[in-house]
């Protein structure tokens, strides 16, 4: 008996050694606004401390390689030597909906993936298409010619020099735009299509979070905020000032996706944000 008990024990531990450390993670509480930026860059897991963290958006940038791979990296250097998207992203991601069944705690909330091409987007987009094809059980995806949306636990949105065309004439689209405020009233972009709009924060904002927000500039953010919203569309400002009390203000005002570099940090201010709106309520 006390064999088997040893031989039970030494496989656990066997397993749990084999086993990735990002897939013996819990499941998280999904942060719904949370956008991880740049998140090759933020650990040496990127993408399971990005789920451990509850971040239902994460923004990878790429760029194709002649071995046939779209490589992870910000800039064009030793891209050789850079990993893949699929090893990085795309089979962590089936070996995590494999152990789990599920994304995060709530079976209902998706991820997205924000693909960022930094480089010759038509080619960019053909190897991305073809790794789509691989992973179509997991992927959103859009027929046109049969108006029909088939669901999937992953959403894919391209940002960076994007292949309008290509995306648009695909016979299946698997993958979505990443817009400009121009963009909203453009007819041939629909809600899947282009659901997010984004711009950089400086552009429209001046606030910096160490004083009080002009009136005029807050009712400009609102006015903003709304036109996306009629539109149907969701709001991104990326290369925002990260502290508190900007974070505060545009959840407050109703935007939709928060920009982050630092995980634990909007973590714990988000969890801090929702309790003090418990408290309120109670």
């Amino acid at each position: 008996m006390i064999c088997q008990i040893q031989h039970l024990y030494i496989v656990f531990v066997f397993i749990l050694f084999l086993t990735p450390r990002g897939l013996r993670a819990q499941l998280a509480d999904p942060i719904t606004v949370a956008h991880a930026h740049n998140d090759y860059e933020k650990a040496r897991q990127p993408l399971y401390a990005a789920l451990r963290s509850g971040f239902v958006s994460i923004e990878v940038d790429v760029f194709p390689h002649r071995s046939g791979q779209l490589k992870v990296a910000h800039i064009p250097l030793f891209l050789s030597a850079a990993n893949n998207l699929e090893t990085l992203y795309f089979k962590p991601l089936q070996a995590w909906l494999d152990q789990h069944k599920k994304i995060f705690k709530r079976p209902e909330q998706s991820l997205t993936f924000m693909i960022d091409i930094k480089q010759s987007p038509e080619q960019s987009y053909a190897l991305l298409r073809q790794l789509c094809t691989r992973y179509a059980d997991i992927i959103e995806h859009y027929i046109p010619a049969q108006d029909s949306l088939v669901a999937g636990p992953l959403k894919i949105i391209l940002s960076g020099r994007k292949p309008y065309q290509a995306v648009l004439q695909d016979s299946i689209q698997y993958m979505g735009l990443d817009g400009s405020p121009e963009s909203l009233q453009d007819s041939l972009f629909s809600a899947w299509l282009m659901p997010r709009i984004s711009m950089p924060y400086h552009r429209f904002m001046s606030w910096k979070g160490h004083r009080p927000i002009r009136p005029a500039e807050l009712q400009k953010l609102k006015d903003f905020i709304g036109k996306v919203h009629k539109y149907d569309r969701k709001l991104r400002f990326w290369a925002l000032p990260e502290n508190n009390k900007i974070w505060k203000l545009l959840l407050d005002e109703g935007i939709d996706w928060i920009q982050v570099d630092h995980l634990p940090r909007f973590q714990k201010f988000y969890k801090q944000y929702k309790d003090s709106i418990k408290h309120k309520h109670h």
